[in-house]
């Protein structure tokens, strides 16, 4: 009986990657005992705390934690994930100018059509308008709960919530004084 060729490729494929395969055998295989919430806990608002904290527009931010970018007319909107909005003029776009921050807690996104801003506030949906040079928002409709809650960063954690908590951030636990 003839061995293929293809066949042994395989076998030899599979013994070189063996020393991949946990083995539980020492500490390096520790992490697979580990859960996500082992690494990563929700930062939790009431609802009643939580529909207030998009009221006004705050003074420029640095961008730590970008995420999307929105671009209109002479704006750019830069989500800080799970806080806000940077808000830059760009009239000169050789030279833009971080103006304000839009503090939007959880949120990740936003468009704009006509003058009403449309952004993900956590669980819910907000329409506002914004006054720049006066520093002022006007939240014209909340949709709650548009959106499910905020998963942990493995995308997969769900936490039990008691009735009118939202999570809005999730956090990295300080592991570095667990014993080991």
């Amino acid at each position: 009986m003839k061995i293929k060729p293809l066949a042994i490729l395989l076998f030899c494929c599979c013994l070189s990657l063996q020393s991949c395969w946990p083995t539980g055998t020492d500490d390096t295989d520790a992490f697979i005992d580990l859960q996500p919430s082992d690494y990563y806990q929700p930062v939790i608002m009431q609802r009643s705390e939580f529909e207030t904290t998009t009221t006004l527009l705050t003074n420029a931010e640095v961008i730590i934690n970008s995420g999307k970018i929105y671009v209109k007319d002479t704006y750019i909107f830069i989500n800080e994930r799970n806080k806000g909005f940077h808000i830059i003029n760009n009239t000169d776009p050789t030279n833009p100018q971080n103006i304000a921050f839009l503090n939007v807690l959880g949120s990740s996104d936003l468009t704009i059509k006509d003058d009403a801003i449309y952004v993900n506030n956590a669980t819910d949906l907000l329409a506002l308008t914004i006054d720049i040079n006066s520093g002022t928002i006007e939240i014209t409709k909340r949709v709650t709960n548009a959106f499910p809650q905020i998963r942990s960063p493995f995308g997969s954690e769900f936490y039990n919530l008691q009735e009118n908590e939202i999570i809005v951030d999730w956090i990295l636990n300080d592991t570095s004084n667990e014993p080991s």
